[in-house]
């Protein structure tokens, strides 16, 4: 019987070679799931189809992001409400909940996280991917961090937002690894809805999108 290691050794060095670049971005796709960046992942399949278009696993991968981009598209434009405020509704709640960060570990624990409270999560680690991630979606609420190590940062990530057709009053919610007073400063100014300091406390995130939504929704009910 001819194990796995010995048929990678009736492979050519090309071969070999491009089996590996399938798998590796195979493993990427996969953390990219685990992340909420489905965008990111589509582009990586794309690129394990590729090279292996009859791959199967990339297949079934594929399919799934797509479940979830289909999910995500209908609740993000024509999902109906939940009442949050109902005994159970942890289990119930199905708000589409947008993250930026550039910290992969970070966007992984939160995404697992919202998701175990029940709510729908998206990711993006730029300020590049956010954008064409909100080309996409419209989500009722956004958790970004304040300072990114490259290109604008979290506040003109905020004002494009707000000045977007649409979003004007999604909730907008900063981690920050330090909030100093020019920050809290410009927070207030802005209209900030919270700032969240890092490392993240899971529960404070979560009270802090709960609240952002019952505010949002009793600013609805009274317009």
């Amino acid at each position: 019987m001819i194990g796995e290691d010995d048929d990678l050794q009736l492979l050519t060095p090309a071969e070999a070679f491009r089996r590996a670049k399938v798998d590796h971005f195979l493993q990427l796709a996969r953390e990219y799931v685990d992340m909420g960046r489905y965008l990111a992942g589509l582009k990586t399949l794309d690129t394990v189809l590729g090279l292996d278009a009859s791959n199967e696993e990339g297949k079934l991968l594929k399919g799934t992001i797509d479940d979830l981009v289909a999910h995500a598209l209908k609740r993000s434009t024509n999902g109906k409400k939940e009442n949050t405020t109902e005994p159970h509704a942890r289990s119930r709640r199905s708000d589409l909940v947008m993250l930026v960060d550039q910290d992969e570990r970070l966007l992984a624990s939160l995404t697992a996280t919202l998701r175990r409270y029940g709510f729908m999560a998206i990711a993006a680690s730029s300020y590049e991917e956010a954008l064409e991630t909100f080309s996409m979606f419209r989500p009722e609420v956004v958790i970004s961090e304040v300072n990114f190590e490259t290109g604008p940062k979290g506040f003109d990530l905020y004002l494009w937002l707000k000045t977007s057709p649409g979003n004007q009053d999604t909730p907008f919610l900063f981690l920050a690894t330090r909030i100093d007073r020019e920050t809290l400063i410009a927070g207030k100014r802005f209209g900030v809805d919270d700032l969240i300091m890092k490392p993240v406390d899971d529960d404070v995130v979560i009270a802090s999108v709960i609240n952002c939504l019952s505010r949002r929704k009793t600013t609805q009910t009274r317009t």
